[in-house]
Order: structure tokens, then C-alpha cells, then sequence
């Protein structure tokens, strides 16, 4: 399913005033109640869900329209569950490897504590992850934008999504790229999971934003 093929009023050029109004109500409506979901319901993320969310991606703005992205999508339970296991043993190894060293995670030694857990699951139960590769070293920033076309597009549908930055290191591995078909040039940009929420997740508090300087 695209965009224009979904259910959903896509503004066009022909839209009324009082329909781009509502157009972007919805819009603004979605970036402040679009969540971070950890809980996930069982039910599975159709393909028709999925085509969805990745025609939304690919929507995203790139530098000199150079659309930098590549997909990976992976819903078998079987797979999930040991990626989940690998991605997490990969966290907890000593030393770290390369590709933690690299990853840039912040705040690392408290995200390794928090994979300590005994509950700590990498996806979070999730029934799908879309994991988005750069295909040039230098199209992340791009990525992250068609990431965040994903995640409000997920919120239209009902679907909940989650950023797990922390499985940056596990699919930046050459075995595991080999194993998905990736190139093995092509850095991970963002693995998202998607899933049906289990329940409501509260929104989180934001700092006021820090305007350094305005002339």
C-alpha cells in the first residue's frame, strides 16, 4: 500500500483552505502524540502496514534528492528473538567491539547497565522491525529524516514504533549484513520496531527549547 493508495486525505494542490487546515492539525496532531512504545501486542504488522510505512519514508527530503536509504525488514519471530539475543550479548562483551566503540551511542555505560537487566528485551517484543540503511556513508542525516516519516505515518495507522539506537552495532556487523543481502559499505542508520501498542504510553516531559540566538 502507498501513501496515495491508503485511506488517508493526502493533500494536493486542488485541497480547499479549510482542508489544509485539517490536513495540518492532523499533522501537528501526530508529532506531539506519537510515542516511543516499548509494549507490544502479539497481532502481526500486515505487508500492506509495512508498504505503507516505508512509502511514507521514502517521502523524506535528501540532499540533492539523492535518497540515501535502503530497507530491511524482518517479522520472522524466530530471527527477532535471536538478533534480540545477539544484539544484546554484542552490548554486554568485554572488551567492547568495533562496532560499539564506533556507534556513538550516548550516555553508553548506563545503556550497557540497562542491558544488564534480566527483563531487557532489544526490540521489545515488537512484531516487526525496519531497520534503514545509508547507502553512502554520508546519507545517515537523510535516513533519519525518512525515520521520522515512518514513526508519525506508524502513528496514523494506530501502530506503535520505537528507535533502538542500541541495535546500531549488531546490524553494522559484516556477518550480519551478509546475512541480510546488505552491502557491506552501507552504515545502519536507525533499526525501528513496529508493533500494535499494548496498552497507552505517557508521554515523556521536554525541556524549553534553547534558543541560542535570535536576530
Amino acid at each position: 500500500m502507498t501513501a496515495a493508495g491508503s485511506n488517508l486525505n493526502i493533500v494536493t494542490p486542488g485541497h480547499s483552505c479549510e482542508a489544509r487546515a485539517t490536513e495540518a492539525a492532523d499533522a501537528v496532531k501526530a508529532i506531539y502524540q506519537r510515542r516511543a512504545v516499548r509494549v507490544y501486542d502479539d497481532k502481526p504488522v500486515t505487508r500492506d502496514n509495512v508498504d505503507f510505512l516505508v512509502d511514507a519514508a521514502i517521502q523524506a527530503p535528501s540532499a540533492v534528492n539523492c535518497q540515501p536509504w535502503a530497507f530491511v525488514v524482518i517479522q520472522e519471530r524466530e530471527v527477532l528473538a535471536r538478533y534480540a539475543k545477539e544484539g544484546k550479548q554484542l552490548l554486554l562483551n568485554e572488551p567492547p567491539v568495533i562496532e560499539v566503540v564506533e556507534s556513538g551511542l550516548p550516555d553508553f555505560d548506563r545503556l550497557r547497565q540497562m542491558a544488564f537487566g534480566p527483563d531487557f528485551e532489544l526490540f521489545h517484543g515488537a512484531p516487526a522491525l525496519i531497520v534503514i540503511y545509508a547507502t553512502s556513508a554520508d546519507g545517515v542525516p537523510d535516513c533519519f529524516l525518512a525515520a521520522q516519516n515512518l514513526m508519525l505515518a506508524a502513528w496514523t495507522l494506530g501502530l506503535g514504533s520505537c528507535p533502538i539506537g542500541l541495535a546500531r552495532p549488531l546490524f553494522n556487523q559484516a556477518e550480519v549484513k551478509e546475512e541480510l543481502g546488505v552491502s557491506p559499505e552501507w552504515p545502519c542508520a536507525l533499526p525501528i520496531a513496529v508493533g500494535w501498542p499494548d496498552g497507552e504510553t505517557p508521554p515523556t516531559s521536554r525541556r524549553p527549547a534553547q534558543i541560542v540566538t535570535w536576530r
